[in-house]
């Protein structure tokens, strides 16, 4: 199989392209899977997440999986990196805890999924709040779903300070991997896979994006996690599609190791 491109800050390929700054506390699920730096003194952003409940995050598996507890930490309710004061502040927690998927596979990122526990419980407000799971059998073909991230905003561009949202439908698996083959591509697309994008390309998540939500908002008003951003081929390119973890086949999974761990 050739190699796939996870969308993490500091491996190849992730970012949301073709998309504009998101309003502040319009997602307010959205985090920052943050790396420590060597002495511990600073953090970089890595990759993105959703908050689940007070102290518990979903991210992709390649996020965390070579992180060692001590050198993870989450920011929740950031919304520009480059301000020095918002309307409210971001939350930054240590890792009590991840729990990486334990089928995940490095090179076909399959079951690319990971689960973060915060060292104390963050306070809910405007710009702190969590995300709906979806139902098991929720497989949102036809969906308009949203992307959001501080990926990079092109293909070895430059990486924003803003969050940055943008809007894929999400398609069909036996479609997305047509479209991979019609690009020269034979990827192995099983039903945990969620795709989304468009066949002529222009709008997809990219470098620094990964493990950040796929959400699609219901008809209730309420928004559901769909996906976690996972892999992808270039950005944003024809016949492309980005490529998520679907979490409507893990919500059992999420559920049992949120309350029980």
């Amino acid at each position: 199989m050739p190699p796939l491109f996870p969308r993490a800050v500091d491996l190849p390929e992730t970012r949301i392209v073709g998309g504009k700054n998101a309003p502040f506390g319009g997602f307010p699920w959205q985090v920052s899977v943050r790396r420590t730096s060597f002495f511990g003194l600073s953090t970089t952003h890595r990759c993105g997440g959703a908050l689940l409940n007070e102290q518990w995050v979903a991210t992709a598996g390649h996020c965390v999986d070579d992180l060692m507890l001590t050198q993870i930490r989450i920011r929740v309710g950031d919304y520009d990196f480059g301000a020095v004061s918002e309307p409210f502040p971001y939350q930054e927690r240590s890792a009590a805890a991840k729990i990486v998927h334990p089928k995940y596979n490095f090179y076909s990122f399959e079951y690319d999924l990971a689960l973060v526990k915060l060292s104390k419980p963050v306070e809910l407000g405007p710009n702190v709040h969590p995300i709906c799971l979806p139902g098991n059998d929720d497989l949102m073909v036809g969906e308009n779903a949203t992307v959001t991230g501080w990926g990079r905003l092109s293909e070895g561009g430059t990486l924003p300070h803003i969050l940055q949202q943008a809007t894929v439908p999400i398609m069909e698996n036996g479609k997305c991997k047509n479209l991979f083959r019609k690009a020269g591509r034979k990827e192995y697309i099983p039903d945990i896979f969620l795709c989304a994008g468009f066949e002529k390309g222009g709008t997809d998540s990219c470098q620094g994006d990964s493990g950040g939500p796929l959400q699609v908002r219901g008809k209730d008003g309420r928004w559901f996690l769909a996906g976690i951003i996972s892999w992808g081929i270039g950005c944003a390119e024809p016949n492309l599609p980005g490529v998520c973890t679907r979490i409507s086949k893990f919500t059992d999974w999420v559920v049992e190791k949120v309350s029980t761990s």
